[in-house]
């Protein structure tokens, strides 16, 4: 009999840490079959970290829970970061989850999201890798258009820098422009100033673009664009008030008409939606028949039209650019092993790094392709599973989704743990 416990009791080891080995490690697993890329980023979607409100709620849980939430969220970032090595770590908005919280909360989420994200900053001291952390503003950080406070922006920007930001990455030679929109201020803003400040980001974007056109483009946005029901698990949904955006899933068809057409991005990386999703782009240049704008004497009739307006005139003539976006914008959809080449944007909704949908991290790869000929064709996409693999123009793109695994299942593992601390040497001096 104590020889069958003994046997037991072993088996039950040896499974258990083939779990914690397997679970602990999974990212590094990961990562020795993922192929090498000139450029990678590691992106991240909506953290959502939580405070002082869900303790006050739930005084022993709601401690338990942000114990617990901060060391998993941190071995995500910490496995995910060292395993893959990524150039860039990219937080998709949403840091926190209200940005109405006060000034010494607020820096209390600030410690505990270095910590998490593995950052410097002034209690965790110096944190190895040479990679670039962006973050992005959402909806949880600074608010929607109706609900943007100067407070909110000027505490968000003096921690983790402005709003819109570009840079350049040089990739086997040539060039990518890496571009992060405001996407929280490009449709109705009650603070005019950081609409207006949005939106010449944008234009000074467009303009770059119209004299390189030759750079592709990726563009950030925390809001993904728009898109027609059934596409993604979100929907076409946009509340005001006040004539104001009060709730938000989709940036407005305007806005998305705009940003397909005259900023042209090869991809975009966006967050907001926790499911995540991965959607094809199509875009014509014009119209056969030109739309009167009005008195003014102004028409749609192509692209540059579009381009050369105002965010006003896009408020103004809503009805009309939205008709040449129905025109010109094929219905965005979604795509499976197939594959297919009737893409001019690609778009990937980061999936979010929350527990409760599987402490998801994104891993993108930009390298030169090795099989490009100017007469094979420009553009290609195919989806595997919730990976993406896609080339355009010479170059080759690859999104993966590295899932570490779902809270409860971790939880559950993380219990049994410290239950067989105890149980487990109980029943050896049993035994002996």
């Amino acid at each position: 009999m104590r020889s069958r416990i003994r046997r037991l009791v072993i088996a039950y080891l040896v499974v258990l840490t083939a779990a914690n080995l397997y679970v602990y490690n999974y990212a590094a697993i990961s990562a020795l079959f993922h192929p090498a890329s000139a450029i990678r980023l590691n992106l991240y979607g909506d953290p959502q970290i939580e405070g002082d409100a869900k303790i006050s709620r739930e005084p022993t849980i709601g401690r338990y829970d942000l114990l617990f939430n901060d060391y998993y969220l941190n071995h995500i970032y910490k496995s995910t970061i060292a395993a893959f090595r990524p150039h860039y770590v990219v937080t998709m908005g949403d840091i926190f989850s209200c940005q109405w919280i006060s000034r010494d909360e607020y820096y209390r989420r600030i410690h505990r999201f270095k910590w998490i994200s593995h950052q410097i900053d002034s209690k965790n001291g110096s944190l190895s890798g040479n990679h670039i952390y962006y973050h992005i503003a959402g909806n949880h950080d600074i608010g929607y258009g109706e609900e943007t406070e100067p407070y909110h922006i000027n505490r968000y920007t003096n921690n983790f820098g402005p709003l819109s930001r570009k840079w350049l990455a040089r990739i086997d030679g040539s060039i990518h422009r890496f571009a992060i929109l405001n996407a929280m201020n490009l449709d109705k803003t009650r603070n005019i100033q950081y609409r207006q400040q949005a939106w010449q980001f944008v234009q000074q974007l467009v303009a770059e673009r119209q004299e390189r056109p030759d750079i592709p483009l990726i563009l950030f946005s925390h809001i993904p664009l728009h898109k027609p029901a059934g596409a993604c698990v979100a929907s076409p949904s946009i509340r005001y008030q006040n004539d104001f955006v009060e709730y938000q899933d989709y940036l407005s068809p305007t806005t998305s008409a705009y940003l397909l057409h005259c900023l042209a991005p090869t991809f975009v990386l966006s967050g907001h939606d926790h499911n995540g999703c991965q959607a094809a782009h199509s875009v014509k240049t014009g119209v056969s028949q030109a739309i009167p704008l009005g008195a003014a004497g102004k028409s749609l009739r192509s692209a540059s039209d579009l381009c050369s307006l105002t965010f006003e005139e896009l408020d103004e003539f809503q009805t009309e650019i939205e008709e040449f976006a129905h025109q010109t914008v094929t219905p965005a959809s979604g795509f499976d092993s197939a594959g297919t080449n009737a893409w001019d944007t690609l778009e990937v909704t980061v999936r979010s790094a929350m527990g409760e949908f599987d402490g998801a991290a994104g891993i993108f790869d930009i390298h030169k392709s090795g099989h490009y000929h100017p007469s094979s064709p420009q553009r290609y996409a195919r989806a595997l599973g919730r990976n993406v693999l896609a080339s355009a123009d010479g170059y080759e793109y690859r999104y993966r989704e590295v899932m570490l695994g779902n809270h409860l299942a971790i939880r559950v593992l993380l219990i049994t743990d410290i239950v067989s601390c105890f149980v487990v040497p109980a029943i050896i001096l049993l035994l002996l």
